[in-house]
């Protein structure tokens, strides 16, 4: 059964939005390309192209005002002045601007900005350079296309109407999206230029979904132009068309006995949605480019074509996804409760011949569902690249407000990453490179004068480390001055002058990640408001990562964030604090140690032991022991950036691979949990943000160090049921 006419133009809108994001950061690759190699005519190609694509397409969904000026800017393009014209690179990144604030508006169904500037520059392109006279006054030349990217035999067939003396045209034809006969209507169009012509070839085949949307014809007449656009004027049938007069052939068409291949795409080979057809791909085919030089030819190219690739892609909602993670995840919860039941058995009849066999099932379910579980997280994690691609323009457009020259360096794009981290760091990684620009490059000036090469770079890196993904944003600027930052955070009333001179560089860095605290001496549009950093770091402490870092004044700073590969299952350590059992992430966990009370000493009122001739502070999640005890303690020693911290717990559970349910603001009130889980035998465990945990001790006072922090972790017997019920509705 056909979907009706509505719910179709909603899945075709919600596909072109996908799609034309794509489509506008090749534009803005493109852009900054041309604006490091000017005048290449082979990146102008790939613009037109992208710009072509994203024509039909806005066509297809009935965005005309974002159709027509693509439409204008493509024309412009496709003069041989264009590649010439100084300020390309300048309209380039203004129609891409542009392009952004028409697709905002079309979602959100608001009021479209003005495209006049653009316009204005966009006619710069088609003016008649400079010494050159202008035709006659009223007279203006007739458009001739290029004939490109059809058969053989349809060239052919054009050339030979030609050689008759008949006119030749290439026409695009937009169907009303309104029209509900579109398929007819295209017949009413070509039944209307047969009449004054020859329709020598129609493009695209009518059983195509593109073909309700758009239509090309090749036409040979007698008639003129103005006679040609009569015909194409159809009342609710056509919403606009447009004819161009085809030069006539220098040469003769070299017979082949294979058709011609189109040139090779710009933009990214949108995936098919189970029946829906992605409109960067079938809804309006790209406009070929003129064929290359022979030396540059296709004709010796794979058989492979973008469309071939597409077929092998296949778009899948995110929620799907997620659904068939959390099935994976209540089968790792089912492999827990057959193993404590196997264990359990194997106690009881340790000499059963059945338990051979049952060891075998069990150890063939564990291998199929690890291979199963990392096949689904693969199909969750994307290349970082897809974040650092947004990264060239904007240091660019920062740059030039801040008048300053910055080059910059991307390595690690492959690095693969949670689809759901990638989004959630994304604000995050922009802060810090706007600050590198605004706070850490010098200006040209200031950098020769210290001898440092006159152009600043910023180096953004990811690499993968154990079972984490490490985000670097380099600068080699002049670095981070700590007693500055100790002296604001005086200012402040963050710090007395004693507090000041006792605390170390890396604690007084951490105060930049303090809302509002900002050391710029100017407010401007780039930085000096004191919003950002602190945005930073509480989006790391959500995501269960961390921010550190390390500066050298005068040699530049480095921001390291630490992310987990993934939020959704994690190998874990579990633990006892007052019988009640918690845990947190193995990877975090550099060793385990035993003391007893008696070694526990206060320094400075914190509670700290001597781990191998080096002092570790500790944090006690549980209630204060009484001092001078024997009581046994083991030590989990956790690594937080540069520094450790151990934490105090009374008992091991052991290692546990937990599926992590999120838990919602009415089931724990504390950040110092970030999570729960349920173990095999229907235990209902919480995870800890070590994060927290670890800021909570920062930022107490000296006295309450002595104290405990995990008051937010000693639940009533009432909280924790609730939370038991919010992890176990996440199995429904």
């Amino acid at each position: 059964m056909t979907p009706p006419h509505d719910e179709r133009m909603t899945e075709l809108r919600a596909l072109f939005f996908e799609s034309a994001q794509e489509l506008l950061q090749s534009l803005n690759d493109d852009a900054l390309r041309l604006e490091k190699n000017p005048a290449d005519s082979e990146i102008v190609r790939s613009i037109r192209r992208t710009v072509h694509t994203l024509k039909g397409d806005a066509a297809a969904c009935g965005y005309r005002e974002l159709s027509e000026i693509a439409h204008e800017m493509e024309d412009a393009l496709a003069l041989d002045s264009a590649a010439a014209h100084t300020g390309l690179p300048e309209i380039a990144f203004a129609a891409a601007d542009l392009f952004v604030a028409l697709l905002n508006a079309y979602r959100k169904n608001s009021k479209l900005p003005s495209s006049e500037p653009l316009r204005k520059k966009i006619a710069s392109l088609t003016a008649a350079p400079a010494g050159k006279k202008a035709g006659r006054k009223g007279k203006t030349p007739p458009a001739k296309a290029v004939l490109s990217g059809w058969t053989e035999y349809e060239k052919l067939a054009l050339e030979n109407a030609q050689q008759r003396g008949l006119q030749a045209f290439h026409i695009v034809a937009q169907i009303d999206p309104h029209c509900a006969m579109p398929i007819a209507g295209r017949q009413l169009l070509q039944n209307a230029l047969a009449e004054i012509g020859e329709v020598l070839a129609v493009r695209p085949e009518a059983g195509t979904a593109a073909a309700a949307m758009e239509l090309e014809i090749l036409l040979a007449t007698a008639r003129d132009a103005a006679q040609v656009a009569t015909k194409c004027r159809i009342p609710t049938i056509i919403a606009s068309a447009r004819s161009a007069q085809l030069a006539p052939s220098a040469k003769p068409v070299k017979r082949s006995s294979r058709p011609e291949t189109a040139a090779p795409v710009a933009g990214p080979a949108a995936p098919v949605a189970e029946t829906a057809v992605t409109p960067a791909r079938a809804l309006a085919a790209p406009e070929p480019e003129p064929m290359p030089a022979p030396e540059h030819s296709h004709e010796d190219a794979p058989a492979s074509t973008p469309t071939q690739l597409a077929e092998s892609i296949l778009r899948v909602d995110a929620e799907r996804i997620d659904s068939v993670l959390n099935l994976v995840g209540e089968l790792i919860i089912g492999k827990s409760m057959f193993q404590q039941a196997f264990n359990e058995f194997a106690k009881a009849y340790p000499k059963d011949a059945l338990r051979g066999k049952f060891a075998d099932a069990m150890g063939f379910q564990t291998r199929v569902l690890n291979d199963l579980q990392r096949s689904v997280m693969k199909i969750r994690m994307v290349p970082v690249e897809q974040l650092f691609r947004r990264f060239p323009r904007m240091v660019r457009d920062v740059a030039l407000q801040c008048g300053k020259d910055v080059d910059l360096v991307l390595t690690g794009q492959d690095t693969d990453l949670d689809k759901s981290i990638l989004d959630a760091i994304a604000e995050p990684l922009t802060h810090l490179v706007r600050n590198a620009i605004s706070h850490g490059i010098e200006t040209t000036a200031e950098r020769e004068r210290a001898g440092k090469p006159p152009r600043g770079q910023i180096r953004l890196n990811a690499h993968h480390q154990g079972n984490q993904v490490i985000l670097e944003v380099r600068d080699d600027g002049r670095g981070i001055d700590a007693q500055q930052i100790k002296f604001k955070a005086i200012q402040l009333g963050l710090l007395t002058a004693e507090e000041g001179a006792r605390i170390s560089e890396t604690e007084a860095l951490n105060f930049i990640f303090r809302p509002g605290f900002s050391t710029a001496q100017e407010v401007t549009e780039i930085s000096g408001r004191g919003v950002g950093m602190d945005v930073v770091q509480s989006v790391l402490v959500r995501l269960k990562g961390s921010v550190t870092v390390e500066t050298h004044p005068g040699l530049g700073t480095t921001f390291r964030l630490k992310l987990p590969l993934t939020l959704a299952i994690i190998k874990a350590l579990l633990f006892h604090v007052q019988s009640r059992l918690y845990a947190i992430p193995l990877n975090a966990v550099v060793e385990i140690a035993r003391t007893v009370e008696t070694e526990v000493h206060r320094v400075d009122h914190y509670e700290v032991i001597q781990l191998r001739n080096q002092v570790l502070p500790l944090v006690r999640l549980g209630q204060q022991a009484s001092p001078g005890g024997s009581q046994k303690l083991f030590v989990l020693v956790i690594s937080a950036g540069e520094r450790k911290f151990g934490l105090i717990v009374d008992g091991l559970e052991g290692e546990e691979e937990l599926v992590i349910k999120a838990l919602d603001d009415h089931a724990v009130s504390t950040d110092l949990v970030s999570g729960a889980s349920i173990l095999g035998d229907g235990r209902v465990v919480l995870i800890l943000n070590l994060s927290a945990i670890i800021e909570r001790f920062a930022r107490m006072a000296p006295d309450a160090a002595s104290g405990t922090i995990g008051s937010g972790l000693l639940l009533s017997h009432a909280d924790r049921t609730r939370m038991s019920a919010s992890a176990a509705g996440g199995r429904a």
